[in-house]
């Protein structure tokens, strides 16, 4: 598909409900190319719609875990970094999920076979999701340090220094 397909498409679900509950259930099919589509028009939505994407948290978090495909991986991390991530109120420790995505992004960010796009996603999650946790910080501050620049591509060892400059 080309761009302004996709653009397209996203306009046409930021104004009918039924559309973008049609996108996000596309993304659980069976076909892998009308799943990444979907996942990608997904992207195109305006910040307004996240309230829609956040509805989806946990799904979204168990899709990019498991899915071995590494195109929809990204598109999923995208949609999943582009929320806001906080502990829900009335909650003392996070939902199972929030581990979950923390562990494999902690894990992902750190191997040379990912995607240069997947494991600069992981990196930026793993930190929106270590925040509120001093001793995560650390624990991603080494995990970062551990990484030698010249074997990342330049996308990552900025969002690498960006984040070691944050911490």
């Amino acid at each position: 598909m080309h761009i302004d397909e996709i653009k397209a498409i996203a306009q046409r679900a930021h104004n009918d409900a039924a559309v973008r509950d049609a996108l996000f259930q596309a993304l659980h099919g069976e076909n892998r190319d009308v799943a990444v589509h979907s996942a990608w028009a997904l992207t195109h939505l305006p910040k307004t719609d996240n309230g829609f994407i956040a509805a989806h948290r946990e799904e979204l978090v168990g899709l990019a875990t498991t899915t071995g495909d590494t195109s929809l991986r990204r598109i999923v991390l995208t949609l999943l970094e582009r929320l806001e991530w906080s502990v829900p109120t009335g909650q003392e420790e996070p939902p199972d999920y929030y581990v979950e995505l923390l562990n494999f992004s902690m894990e992902h960010l750190m191997m040379p076979a990912e995607p240069y796009g997947v494991r600069s996603l992981c990196m930026k999650l793993a930190y929106t999701l270590s925040t509120p946790y001093p001793e995560l910080l650390d624990e991603l501050r080494q995990c970062l340090l551990m990484l030698e620049p010249s074997d990342l591509g330049a996308g990552v060892r900025h969002t690498r220094n960006k984040l070691l400059a944050q911490l």
